[in-house]
């Protein structure tokens, strides 16, 4: 009978990465983690709650870290890139980058889990991000939450789909996940101050998310976040606050008033190490730089990529983190039904 190494790579430590290498190991496989950041969690671990039931970002990261930690099954890599991924006679080849120290190794299966990145705000100069005190984006805002919440803001403006549906700026896609963090955000401030006027200017509501609508509304009826549909044309720093210029499009009507901190609902974009890592093997980027899957009808889990290759959470589209657990487990599946066919094949 042939033998087969059954280890498992999986490249990414984000939510989803975890989650794929937790139900991976489960099985009683080798399992290495590797992710070029110093701790496990990716953007996550930064976030002060996530909706829609307020889950502190770090707990739940820290939860699934003690799970990997208890595991002998999974080995962590920290600090670490994997330069090149190859195929190579039905297994996979990865070569890792530490402290610029090249290394290599065979395993059965991988999965890519390299997340995203936050859209640059620089990249709208009439907001003034980067340059005007008071404009932040909504990572800011999760970095620096108890500090915002804790000094006085008689007014507050959140300006979502900065760097989603504007082709302008070669972004065409709907980031998905935008209106509801910035409700979150949105219904903490006013929780917090609930003297401060808040408005956010949107485009459209999509807070296609199960209890999304009735999260939302909360945060119009009973936090009394006022809503605005139309786009902010310019931030001007003006009296020492910042004044908003927009235009309300259901009334018709321009407005302008001053507020003390504005926040932009940043997109997600893809992270700079998917490309690469899918080229590699052969994959494909839709026309926004995410993982293109293959047809459904061509496999029988959502989440290949191609043959013993499989990915998940957000380098295959904007997603929540619920929705990046769920392919971390999907993707998972998908590892240990190749490994057993595999296995049969070879005997």
């Amino acid at each position: 009978m042939k033998m087969l190494n059954e280890g498992v790579l999986v490249i990414g430590g984000g939510v989803a990465g975890m989650q794929a290498a937790i139900d991976i190991a489960a099985s009683g496989r080798e399992v290495a983690l590797v992710d070029k950041d110093k701790s496990l969690g990716g953007h996550v671990k930064e976030y002060s709650a996530l909706f829609p039931d307020l889950t502190v970002g770090s707990s739940l990261v820290k939860q699934k870290a003690q799970i990997i930690k208890e595991n002998s099954k999974i080995t962590v890599r920290l600090g670490t890139e994997v330069d090149k991924l190859q195929q190579v006679d039905g297994t996979i080849k990865a070569s890792f980058l530490s402290s610029g120290n090249p290394k290599e190794q065979i395993f059965a299966a991988a999965v890519i889990a390299t997340g995203f990145d936050n859209f640059n705000g620089k990249k709208y100069g009439e907001y003034g991000y980067g340059r005007y005190p008071g404009v932040i984006t909504g990572i800011d805002f999760e970095h620096q939450e108890e500090a915002i919440l804790k000094r006085p803001i008689r007014t507050a403006v959140f300006i979502k789909c900065v760097g989603s549906r504007d082709r302008s700026k070669g972004m065409p896609y709907c980031s998905k996940i935008c209106c509801m963090y910035t409700a979150k955000q949105a219904l903490e401030l006013k929780k917090a101050q609930p003297k401060a006027q808040v408005y956010v200017f949107y485009m459209d509501i999509r807070s296609n998310f199960k209890n999304g609508e009735e999260f939302v509304r909360g945060a119009m009826e009973n936090q009394h976040v006022k809503y605005i549909r139309g786009r902010v044309g310019k931030v001007i720093p003006t009296n020492g606050r910042l004044l908003i210029r927009a235009e309300d499009t259901l009334m018709g009507v321009p407005l302008e008033l001053e507020a003390d901190l504005v926040v932009l609902a940043t997109a997600m974009v893809p992270s700079q190490s998917t490309n690469s890592l899918v080229s590699q093997v052969g994959g494909k980027l839709d026309t926004n730089g995410f993982i293109l899957p293959i047809p459904m009808a061509e496999s029988e889990n959502p989440m290949t990529l191609t043959k013993g290759i499989f990915y998940a959470g957000a380098c295959g589209f904007p997603c929540d983190v619920k929705d990046a657990l769920n392919q971390g487990s999907a993707a998972a599946a998908g590892v240990l039904g190749y490994l057993q066919s595999n296995r049969g094949a070879a005997k």
